[in-house]
This record gives structure tokens, C-alpha cells and sequence, in this order.
């Protein structure tokens, strides 16, 4: 028996959807994608393409701070916008309508 996890008899009626396993991942992955984006985006804006040393100056990491806060924030702004204005975006987004088509799959074949 584990102090963390407790008695293993409890998880053996556990059952796994998969369609939220595979509503998770596809979280995962636009997340993933998002902080890529920030992260390139804000990294070509504050920190210079020559290296003259390997840690960051005060000016870059303040650069870093300002970048990445005004990009939450702009993300933010535009996702109330969008829920202000009951914005459907099965029908509009590309990527929202791949992910639909996903978890219809995922949702046909465990039935």
C-alpha cells in the first residue's frame, strides 16, 4: 500500500472514457501550441539573435515580463469578446472543426 495513493482495490471499477482522454489531449495540444506561439513570439521581440552572454540582462527579462503579459492579457480580452458576443466557433474555426470531427470518431468507434 502506498502513503500517496492509497489502497489500490479503490481504482480496479475505475473506467476510462476515452472521449475525455481525448478531449484532454487535444487541450493539451492547443495549449501547447499556444505557449510555442508565446514564446517565439516574445522571444523575437526582447532578446537579440547575438549572445553575449548565456543569461538574460534586466532589460531583456523586463522585455520577457511585459511581452508575456500583454499577450495574456490580449487573449483574455479576445476570448470574453468572443463569448460577449456567443461567437460559434464550430462553424468558424478551422481548428475547432477538426477537433469536432475527432472526437465524433473517437465517440462512433467506442460505441
Amino acid at each position: 500500500m502506498s502513503l500517496f495513493i492509497g489502497n489500490v482495490n479503490q481504482y480496479s471499477y475505475a473506467r476510462v472514457d476515452p472521449t475525455k482522454i481525448a478531449a484532454a489531449q487535444l487541450q493539451y495540444e492547443a495549449m501547447s501550441a499556444t505557449f510555442n506561439r508565446l514564446l517565439i513570439t516574445c522571444q523575437e521581440k526582447c532578446i537579440l539573435a547575438e549572445y553575449g552572454e548565456g543569461d538574460l540582462n534586466t532589460g531583456e527579462q523586463s522585455c520577457i515580463d511585459r511581452c508575456v503579459s500583454k499577450y495574456v492579457k490580449a487573449n483574455i480580452v479576445v476570448g470574453k469578446v468572443f463569448l460577449d458576443l456567443n461567437y460559434d466557433a464550430t462553424r468558424d474555426m478551422p481548428e475547432h472543426r477538426i477537433i469536432q470531427r475527432e472526437l465524433s470518431k473517437i465517440e462512433s468507434s467506442s460505441r
